[in-house]
C-alpha cells in the first residue's frame, strides 16, 4: 500500500516537472526563433577609412526627449542647426522603447537583444561591438545605467564616469531637474580644459555625453510641462557653450556633432510601447563632412551607427544593421560616400554569410544570394575608381537592399520548421494535461504497443542525432527543438494507451447550456486579449448563466457582474493621479467597513488605516521613508488577524488588499478591486456545497476553470492594456520610492497587477478542486497554441510587442492562478494565535 501511495505521488512530482519544462521551453521557445540573438562573435571588421572629414565626434544623447515636443518649440540653438548649419529628420525607435535597448541601437547598430530580457537591462547579456570598441578612444560621461554598459570589460580605449545612482530621484520635490545634465556637461567642460590638448591630432575620437534630465522631468512632470520644456532649453544652452567652446579649443574645424534621443514618451510620462510618441525622436547632425540640407531626411535608429562610422572613418560595427543614411553626407566627397557605403554592404554581408552557415543550409556550397553579393562586391571595388560615381552609389544602394533581404531571410530560414516542432511538442503536452484530467487508468493494457510505441521513438532519436551529425553542422537548436517533440507526443501516446477518457455530466438538464458557455468564455478570452472590451461579453455571460444554473443565487451577484463589465469599456488608466476618483474610493471602502465589519476594534483599525492611507495619497504624509513600506510588508499578518472562518477571513483579505492598492493606485483600479471583491464575495456566499470529491474531470469543473481564467485576465485587464501595463511610469510607485531602481519598481508594480488576482486565487481555494485547477491549464494552454503563430518579428513594432505580451500572458496566467491557489492556503487558513494552520474550510462547487 505504502509503495502504491509513493509511486503516485512521485508520478505526480513527474508530471508537475514536465510541465512546468513544457510551458519554460514554448516560452524560451517562440522568443528564441523568432528573436534570436543578431549578435555573432568573432566576424570580420571592415578596414578603416583614410580621409575621413572628421577627426572627433561628440554624441549628445538626450534620453526620454520625444520629437513632437521637440518640434512644436525647438530650442534656440538647435533651431539655427536645423536651418542653417546641418542635417536632420525624425529616428525611428523600436520597442522596447527604453534606454538600454535605444542607446544600442544608436552606438552599436542592433536590436535589444532577447537575452537581455532575462538578464536584465543593467547588465550586457554578451560582448557586442559598438563605435566605441572601433574608435582611437571615446570618454563618455551620463548615467549609471548607460556607461558601465559600455566601459565593463572593454579595451583601454573607452573611459567612462557616472554620478551616483541616487541622484535619479523622479521626485520633483528636489527641485534639481538639471542636476544631472549639468554634471555631464561639467566633466566634458573639464575633459576639453584638461584632456583635449593631448589628442587634439588624434583621429577617430569620440565624446559621448548621455543626458537624463528630460526622461526624469518628464516622468514627473510630463512631456508637456514646463519643467520638461525648461530642460530641453537648457540642454540647448549647454550644447552651444560646450560646442563654441569645442571649436575654440581644436579650431580645426574637424569636429562632428550628433545629438539625437534613444526613445521618446507618452503624455502621461511613460515609454516602452511602440506609440508615436514614444518611437519618434529628434536626429541633428552638424560639423565636419555634413550636408547642411533645409529639409526632414527621416532614419532608423540603427541607421545612426553607420553613420558616426563614416563620419570619424572607424569601422563599422560587425554586428551592425543599419544602414547608411548618406544623404546626410557632405556630397562634394561624392567618392568617400561611395567607399563608406561599399563598407557598410561587405560588413552587412559578412553577416550574411555568417547566418547562412549558423542555419546550416548547404554548408558546403554558398547560396545564390551570397554569390550575387559576392560577385556585386568583386565589381563595385574595380570600377568604384573609373566608374561615373552617382551609377556606383546607384548600383551600392541596389545591393545593400538585396543584404538586408538576405540577412533577413537566414536569420527566419528554420523559423517554419522551428514553429513546426513545437507546435507537435505543445499539442503532446495538451493531449497528456488531458488525459491526466479525465482520464483512467485502463484494466487491460496491450503491452505490444507500449514496445512498438518505444521503438519507433528510439528509432526516430537515432534518425534525428545521425541525420545532424552527418551534416556537420554545429548549431543544435533545431535537432533539440526536433527531440523535444518527439519525447512530447512519446509521452502522449503511451498514455492513450493506457489511460481511457470519461468525462462526466452530472446536470443532464443544463449540460448543453456549459458546454455553449465555455465556447463563448474561450472566444471572448482570444478575442479579449487584443480588444478588451470583449470581455465585458464573457463577464455578461456568466452572470447571467449562473442566474439560470443557480436559481437560489441572489441578485447581488448579477449587479456586480453587470458593473463588472462596465471597467473593460473605460478608457485604460493612465499614470498621473486622478486624486478625486481614488479618495471617492477610500471614502466608499469606509462606508463598507462601518457596514460590513461587526468587531469594534477591528472597524477602528481599518478606519484609521484608511486615513493614513488617505494622507499619503494628499502627500500630507510622506510615504517613502517607512509608512507605506510598513502598510505593505504587514498586510499579510493584518490578514491573519482575522477568524478563520470563511465569511469573516475572505473579508479580511478583501479590506487588507485595499490599502496596498491604494498605494499603488491612479485612477479607478481601487473601484474595481471594491466591485470584484463585492462580486465574490456574493459567489462565495451563495454557492451551494458539494460533498462529492470527483477524481475524474466534470463538465461543471471544466466551466468553472473557464470562469476562473475569464476572471484572472479581467484582474490583468480591466484597468489597462497591453501599451498601458507594458509601458513604465514611476508615478505608479510614487509613494513608496522616487529614486530610480528598476527592480523595486517593476516588483511594486507587478504586486499592484496581482493584489486583484490574489483576491481571485482565494476565492477559487474556497470552492476549487485539483481537477478544475487543471483544467484552467488546460484551456490556457489550448489558447496559446493558436497564438504561437501569431507571434512574428514583422510588421508594426506595437503590433510585436503586443502579439508578444498576449502570448505570454495567455501562457503563464492559468499558471499563475493555480500558483496563486496555493500560495491562497495560508491567507484563509492561518491563524497565529495557534501556531498552526487549520483546515476549516469544505470544497464548494459553482453548479
Amino acid at each position: 500500500m505504502y509503495n502504491k501511495k509513493f509511486t503516485v505521488r512521485n508520478s505526480n512530482y513527474l508530471f508537475v516537472i514536465w510541465g512546468l519544462a513544457m510551458h519554460l521551453i514554448i516560452l524560451w521557445g517562440i522568443l528564441d526563433i523568432n528573436f534570436h540573438s543578431p549578435i555573432i562573435q568573432d566576424l570580420p571588421n571592415v578596414p578603416i577609412l583614410n580621409n575621413a572629414p572628421a577627426k572627433r565626434l561628440v554624441l549628445f544623447i538626450a534620453d526620454g526627449l520625444r520629437f513632437r515636443t521637440f518640434i512644436e518649440a525647438p530650442p534656440k540653438f538647435l533651431k539655427q542647426i536645423m536651418i542653417n548649419k546641418g542635417a536632420w529628420g525624425i529616428s525611428h525607435t523600436r520597442m522596447p522603447t527604453e534606454s538600454r535597448p535605444g542607446v544600442v541601437a544608436i552606438c552599436a547598430g542592433l536590436y535589444e537583444d532577447p537575452s537581455a530580457i532575462f538578464k536584465g537591462w543593467k547588465e550586457n547579456p554578451v560582448d557586442f561591438d559598438s563605435v566605441f570598441n572601433q574608435s582611437y578612444f571615446t570618454w563618455a560621461w551620463g548615467s549609471p545605467d548607460i556607461i558601465p554598459m559600455f566601459t565593463k570589460g572593454a579595451k583601454n580605449n573607452i573611459h567612462g564616469d557616472s554620478y551616483s545612482p541616487e541622484w535619479q530621484d523622479f521626485d520633483r520635490m528636489q527641485g534639481q531637474i538639471w542636476r544631472l545634465d549639468s554634471w555631464v556637461f561639467d566633466k566634458y567642460i573639464n575633459w576639453l580644459q584638461e584632456e583635449a590638448h593631448r589628442n587634439k591630432n588624434a583621429k577617430r575620437i569620440i565624446l559621448f555625453l548621455h543626458l537624463l534630465g528630460c526622461d526624469t522631468t518628464g516622468h514627473t512632470s510630463k512631456p508637456y510641462s514646463r519643467e520638461y520644456v525648461d530642460n530641453m532649453n537648457y540642454v540647448d544652452r549647454k550644447i552651444e557653450e560646450v560646442v563654441h567652446m569645442t571649436e575654440d579649443i581644436f579650431g580645426d574645424n574637424s569636429t562632428a556633432y550628433v545629438f539625437t534621443a534613444d526613445h521618446g514618451m507618452t503624455d502621461w510620462g511613460s515609454h516602452g510601447s511602440g506609440s508615436t510618441d514614444e518611437t519618434e525622436t529628434p536626429l541633428i547632425v552638424w560639423g565636419a563632412g555634413i550636408n547642411a540640407f533645409n529639409s526632414s531626411q527621416n532614419v532608423e535608429q540603427v541607421d545612426i551607427t553607420p553613420l558616426i562610422s563614416s563620419l570619424i572613418g572607424a569601422p563599422i560595427p560587425i554586428n551592425n544593421e543599419g544602414v547608411l543614411p548618406w544623404q546626410y553626407l557632405d556630397t562634394a566627397n561624392q567618392n568617400y560616400i561611395n567607399r563608406v557605403l561599399l563598407n557598410n554592404l561587405k560588413q552587412l554581408t559578412y553577416q550574411v554569410k555568417a547566418n547562412r552557415m549558423l542555419n546550416c543550409e548547404d554548408n558546403e556550397f554558398a547560396d545564390w544570394r551570397e554569390v550575387e553579393l559576392d560577385n556585386k562586391i568583386l565589381m563595385l571595388d574595380k570600377y568604384l575608381e573609373v566608374k561615373d560615381s552617382n551609377e556606383t552609389l546607384k548600383d551600392i544602394v541596389a545591393t545593400i537592399k538585396l543584404a538586408k533581404k538576405a540577412l533577413v531571410y537566414f536569420r527566419q530560414y528554420q523559423r517554419i520548421r522551428f514553429l513546426a516542432y513545437l507546435s507537435v511538442m505543445w499539442f503532446g503536452w495538451i493531449t497528456l494535461l488531458f488525459l491526466k484530467i479525465a482520464g483512467t487508468k485502463r484494466t487491460v493494457i496491450n503491452s505490444s504497443n507500449l514496445l512498438i510505441t518505444d521503438i519507433v521513438f528510439v528509432i526516430l532519436l537515432f534518425t534525428i542525432l545521425i541525420m545532424h551529425k552527418v551534416s556537420g553542422c554545429n548549431n543544435w537548436r533545431l535537432p533539440c527543438y526536433a527531440l523535444l517533440a518527439i519525447i512530447s507526443v512519446w509521452i502522449a501516446i503511451r498514455n492513450a494507451i493506457t489511460r481511457s477518457i470519461q468525462l462526466k455530466i452530472h446536470n443532464n438538464k443544463h449540460h448543453w447550456l456549459m458546454g455553449i458557455e465555455i465556447v463563448v468564455l474561450l472566444a471572448t478570452m482570444f478575442i479579449g486579449l487584443t480588444y478588451r472590451s470583449f470581455l465585458s461579453i464573457g463577464i455578461l455571460c456568466i452572470g447571467f448563466s449562473q442566474k439560470i444554473l443557480l436559481k437560489n443565487m441572489k441578485n447581488s451577484f448579477f449587479w456586480t457582474a453587470l458593473c463588472l463589465a462596465v471597467f473593460p469599456l473605460l478608457p485604460v488608466v493612465e499614470p498621473y493621479p486622478r486624486v478625486y476618483i481614488v479618495l471617492l474610493s477610500i471614502c466608499v471602502e469606509a462606508i463598507i467597513v462601518i457596514v460590513k465589519v461587526y468587531s469594534k476594534s477591528r472597524k477602528t483599525a481599518e478606519i484609521l488605516r484608511l486615513a493614513i492611507i488617505g494622507l499619503i495619497y494628499l502627500e500630507f504624509i510622506d510615504g517613502r521613508n517607512w509608512i507605506s513600506w510598513a502598510i505593505l510588508l504587514t498586510t499579510p499578518l493584518y490578514i491573519c488577524t482575522y477568524p478563520t472562518q470563511l465569511k469573516e477571513r475572505m473579508q479580511g483579505i478583501m479590506l487588507s488588499l485595499f490599502c496596498p492598492l491604494v498605494l499603488l493606485s491612479a485612477s479607478y483600479e481601487p473601484f474595481f478591486f471594491i466591485i470584484l471583491a463585492l462580486h465574490l464575495s456574493c459567489w462565495i456566499s451563495d454557492v451551494k456545497k458539494d460533498e462529492k470529491n470527483e477524481e475524474l474531470l466534470t463538465i461543471e469543473e471544466l466551466l468553472k476553470a473557464a470562469i476562473f481564467m475569464l476572471y484572472t485576465l479581467l484582474c490583468f485587464f480591466g484597468t489597462g492594456n497591453m501599451a498601458s501595463i507594458s509601458s513604465f511610469d514611476p508615478s505608479w510607485t510614487r509613494h513608496f520610492v522616487t529614486v530610480f531602481s528598476p527592480f523595486i519598481m517593476f516588483s511594486l508594480i507587478l504586486l499592484k497587477i496581482c493584489i486583484p488576482l490574489i483576491l481571485v486565487g482565494c476565492t477559487s481555494y474556497t470552492f476549487g478542486s485539483s481537477n478544475s485547477f487543471l483544467a484552467v491549464v488546460l484551456l490556457g494552454d489550448c489558447l496559446t497554441l493558436p497564438l504561437i503563430y501569431c507571434v512574428t518579428p514583422q510588421g508594426s513594432w506595437l503590433d510585436i510587442g503586443s502579439a508578444i505580451s498576449r502570448f505570454t500572458i495567455t501562457i503563464s496566467l492559468p499558471c499563475l492562478l493555480l500558483l496563486l491557489y496555493c500560495l491562497s492556503y495560508p491567507l484563509i487558513t492561518y491563524y497565529p494565535n495557534k501556531l498552526k494552520f487549520h483546515i476549516s474550510l469544505k470544497k464548494q462547487h459553482i453548479v
